[in-house]
């Protein structure tokens, strides 16, 4: 099955949008930057790009040939990881970068990346038909991202809401239990 894999990569590279990834990697560099030249808020600039990368990340589940590709013998899970895998090195090359430039490089901080990251693969999982569902768990990420830096939550909402900061390791094995249940039923 590695051999699979190792053939579909050059083809399925070429065939992710890089394009948007890039161009957002380049806003949060020039962000953090400008952040940090200027004492700014750092640690918000890193929590969105956090967000936005974690939805970039999953934003590139989007297969144009997945009807096409339904005939063939590898597996929709299959061609999902190879396109995380091949999106997901970047991303966590940008999301160092970033949080390099604003001192927020930490165990803690790449446990938020990969919460938001399985938030959004979770939503995009659930979500029938598959080109919706990617679209609905790309903004998963900066939706999560906009309820908890809501000020009008309180109480358990606020709570919840902020769960992808606080705990993100148990959002992690959450959402990787619903992507198991998924691809179970």
């Amino acid at each position: 099955m590695i051999a699979v894999h190792v053939q579909s990569a050059p083809p399925t590279s070429r065939a992710v949008r890089w394009l948007p990834l890039v161009g957002l990697g380049g806003v949060l560099l020039a962000a953090a930057a400008v952040s940090d030249a200027a004492n700014g808020p750092v640690e918000t600039v890193l929590l969105v790009a956090t967000a936005a990368l974690a939805g970039g990340a999953v934003a590139a589940l989007h297969d144009p040939a997945a009807t096409l590709l339904a005939a063939v013998p590898t597996s929709v899970m299959h061609r999902r990881a190879l396109r995380l895998l091949l999106v997901g090195v970047p991303v966590l090359a940008l999301w160092w970068s970033v949080a390099g430039l604003t001192s927020g490089a930490d165990a803690a901080g790449l446990g938020r990346l990969l919460a938001l990251t399985t938030a959004g693969l979770a939503v995009a999982v659930s979500v029938r038909p598959h080109a919706r569902g990617v679209l609905v768990g790309a903004s998963a990420p900066l939706v999560w991202f906009g309820l908890d830096h809501m000020a009008v939550l309180d109480g358990l909402p606020a709570d919840a809401a902020g769960w992808w900061r606080t705990d993100p390791w148990a959002v992690v094995a959450a959402a990787l239990l619903v992507c198991a249940l998924r691809r179970a039923s």
